[in-house]
């Protein structure tokens, strides 16, 4: 079964929200040395495209909330008595109810690194978060990313954590934040948390073989990876023509990282765990703005 499920039919359709991203793929002399991402909001000239991406974003919404077959289901019972259009409306405002009030800093991060996940690691959701419970204010405890992927006969199950930081500069705290969170409590803990949901309808029906028999040992080609997202804002924001913004950006990238893989957190992480792990940073302008235009843009402010 396993050997006929197609990943990439699942992922979801990005390329419009990527264009309003720009990234650069490199070591940033930061452990494990492999390609890391560095990504920021895109320019049109010297204007950055805030409200596109954002937009894109929220666009995104639907699928980060439902699985296509859920989908599909709840659209049906939508339909009746209203039009095709008017039963998806009322699933995408369905959706938005999914999202807590109090914690959009949380939720931005979170529906970033789940595009991300599919765009750059051409990995699947596998749990969605936002389904698991009834109660929009009650969240539940665990990784803000579980998504697979396939490599040649292998199954990669990547376990995603999302900071998003508003102190200036603040990359390298929520860095060795994010960074202990997922590697000594959400992989030590991924079996247990998969436990609750393999028996449920939070995971697609296309991948639920591939989940129940991960939890209890029989998928022995698979792995786990570790993806850990940061965004956070910019201390001084880059000038100069549209490139040279650009290039000033991922450059305060690498400037905030020097000497990083020095630090207790980093060089404490198991050596044969070390190269599965991964790292998107993003930096942005007036974060906490950005977040609030999310907000906005989902009818929660």
């Amino acid at each position: 079964m396993l050997n006929a499920l197609n990943i990439e039919a699942l992922l979801t359709e990005t390329t419009a929200f990527l264009q309003t991203m720009y990234a650069v793929q490199e070591d940033f002399s930061i452990v494990p040395a492999k390609k890391h991402i560095a990504t920021c909001i895109n320019y049109v000239d010297l204007e950055e495209m805030r409200d596109d991406f954002v937009e894109e974003l929220v666009g995104t919404l639907v699928p980060f909330v439902y699985s296509t077959e859920k989908r599909e289901e709840i659209i049906a019972k939508f339909r009746k008595g209203r039009t095709e259009d008017g039963a998806r409306d009322k699933l995408r405002r369905h959706c938005l109810k999914k999202f807590r009030q109090y914690s959009s800093q949380g939720q931005f991060s979170e529906l970033l690194l789940c595009n991300l996940l599919q765009h750059y690691f051409r990995a699947a959701p596998l749990v969605r978060k936002y389904p698991i419970t009834t109660n929009p204010e009650v969240e539940r405890n665990g990784a803000d990313a579980i998504h697979i992927a396939r490599e040649n006969d292998k199954i990669l199950l990547y376990l995603g954590e999302a900071k998003t930081y508003y102190p200036v500069g603040g990359l390298r705290t929520a860095l060795r934040e994010g960074v202990s969170d997922i590697v000594h409590k959400h992989y030590k803990n991924l079996r247990n948390e998969l436990n609750l949901y393999v028996y449920e309808s939070f995971v697609p029906p296309e991948l639920e073989q591939a989940a129940l028999d991960f939890q209890e040992g029989r998928l022995v080609n698979a792995e786990v990876h570790l993806v850990c997202i940061v965004a956070y804002d910019l201390a001084e924001p880059a000038k100069g023509n549209r490139q040279e913004r650009l290039d000033g950006t991922i450059r305060s990238v690498r400037d905030a990282l020097k000497g990083i893989s020095d630090t207790p957190t980093l060089k404490g992480i198991d050596a044969d765990l070390l190269p599965r792990l991964n790292y998107i940073f993003f930096p942005v302008r007036e974060l906490k703005t950005l977040v609030e235009l999310f907000r906005k843009q989902l009818g929660l402010s």
